[in-house]
């Protein structure tokens, strides 16, 4: 009787530890991962797009993130070509072949970066992983730029700290770097014309 009640429980303990994670968990785990974007000074999100329908050619979209309320968003390569956005305050700096122009922006883009990128942990997943001696979680998230409702990302994240660390899935590749790096700036760009006046 020991034996079957050990069995028994081992049986327990294993499904359990198959499960998906419960909504509380994920809930959790998710305010954890944006938490520890919030909390960074800085942080590069690099994002490599192999060419497929909606990118024929590919490119390379790069975030940079300098707290409080500096944003940088290059878009490189392909039929992209280049372009570069950036958000300082309420003010957004945009391209023309004329120079650089600026806005008035809204909250949604000082405020939000780390909610637009990640919203929704969908589940925890796998065991563990050591890596580089860190301790590794692996999450499943929606892919804000999928094109359909079924379009996720395998991301890992370091455990102790709950920063991203990498995330892949269709045609994107996501690498997470220069978290709270000070030699990360961004500047005001040079005799910008106002366009919203």
């Amino acid at each position: 009787m020991k034996y079957i009640l050990t069995a028994a429980l081992a049986a327990f303990v294993m499904l359990t530890q198959a499960l998906p994670a419960r909504a509380g968990d994920v809930s959790i785990l998710q305010a954890k991962i944006r938490a520890a974007l919030r909390a960074a000074t800085s942080f590069v999100e690099t994002v490599t797009v192999s060419p497929n329908p909606f990118v024929p050619l590919g490119g390379t979209i790069t975030f940079t993130v300098v707290a409080p309320n500096r944003y940088r968003q290059l878009a490189a390569g392909g039929s992209m070509g280049r372009d570069e956005t950036i958000i300082i305050g309420h003010e957004v700096y945009g391209n023309d072949p004329a120079g650089p122009t600026v806005q008035t922006w809204s909250d949604h883009l000082v405020m939000g970066f780390e909610g637009d990128v990640f919203d929704v942990v969908v589940r925890s997943s796998g065991p563990d992983l050591t890596a580089g001696g860190k301790t590794v979680g692996s999450v499943v998230i929606k892919d804000p730029r999928g094109a359909k409702v079924a379009d996720f990302l395998d991301c890992t994240y370091e455990k102790s700290t709950f920063r991203l660390l990498a995330c892949s899935g269709g045609p994107s590749k996501i690498a997470f770097s220069n978290y709270n790096d000070p030699a990360i700036t961004i500047s005001t760009p040079r005799n910008a014309k106002r366009v919203d006046r």
